[in-house]
């Protein structure tokens, strides 16, 4: 009888851990269409196999282009130890790609499994020609993803009652494009009050645009930002980023600002033996808890 209860609990932790790494259900974000999408690509959505880092915990590391119809996932929250809060993520891609699994499924899995509700987003994206130019005009783009960012939170939001989070503990974190979506999403928000106005923003290597934040007048109303980059990033160059997130580090109430070593773009989960940038997502964790006071 012993033997049973046991192999029965082992066969129950295995079971709850392999469901654990499992991608949810893909859902659309608009389930009534989109009226007049302008963005629709000649080329059917589609996306390409990269390498799969072995610690991944989604197992996959798909690279969609050509996205039209965008799309979600969901992540509950572990009940066990449910922190109450919800956490929408932009995976990057250079806006005309979305990398799905290694900045956003696996960010959610590890969130989810320390109680955090998550929503990844697989926005719509542009194209680029022989001359890498976009063919969508980037104004018409900015105007559509930035809805789909929108429109991702207040969905998020829609099941707070179900996953039992606070609505008003429902942020934003995009990597590299991905920053770039969530900083014109946290700027904007600052222009009136919305029901997707994001209670918390991560910027993971990105960021560029010191003039415009020194210039920026409401600055009061920007909500904690976390931020992460690596020094040897070579697509981003550390000198021309310091100034901007050092600026928002200092000016934004209970902002964090972390520099790697190493790391270079890209590194997303950073599952790195040995590198100190490996701990970037466990402190972006142990930030929302400091931020809502909330216990480990």
């Amino acid at each position: 009888m012993k033997r049973f209860i046991f192999l029965f609990f082992v066969f129950i932790l295995v079971k709850t851990s392999i469901a654990s790494g499992q991608i949810p259900e893909e859902k659309l974000l608009y389930p009534d269409g989109i009226k007049d999408n302008p963005i629709i690509h000649k080329n059917s959505e589609s996306f390409v196999d990269s390498m799969v880092n072995p610690k991944s915990l989604s197992g996959k590391n798909r690279v969609y282009s050509f996205i039209s119809i965008p799309t979600y996932f969901l992540y509950p929250g572990s009940a066990s130890n449910n922190k109450h809060i919800g956490v929408v993520i932009y995976p990057g891609g250079g806006l005309v790609n979305n990398w799905i699994d290694k900045e956003g499924n696996d960010l959610a899995i590890w969130l989810s499994q320390k109680g955090i509700s998550c929503l990844v987003l697989k926005y719509r994206t542009n194209e680029k020609n022989v001359k890498g130019e976009f063919l969508i005009p980037l104004s018409t783009y900015q105007d559509a993803v930035l809805k789909d960012a929108q429109t991702a939170i207040i969905t998020l939001k829609s099941f707070s009652d179900k996953l039992l989070f606070d609505k008003n503990k429902v942020g934003i974190v995009g990597f590299s494009a991905g920053g770039w979506i969530s900083e014109k999403l946290v700027f904007k928000s600052t222009e009136g009050t919305y029901d997707w106005t994001p209670s918390f923003v991560g910027l993971i290597y990105h960021g560029n645009n010191i003039g415009a934040f020194q210039k920026f007048k409401k600055k009061d109303k920007l909500p904690p930002f976390f931020m992460a980059a690596a020094r040897n990033d070579r697509k981003l160059p550390i000198k021309t980023v310091i100034p901007y997130l050092a600026a928002i580090a200092s000016d934004v109430n209970k902002s964090e600002l972390h520099i790697y070593s190493k790391g270079d773009h890209g590194f997303g989960m950073a599952y790195n033996n040995g590198l100190s940038v490996d701990l970037w997502k466990e402190s972006f964790y142990r930030w929302l808890l400091d931020i809502y006071e909330t216990k480990y």
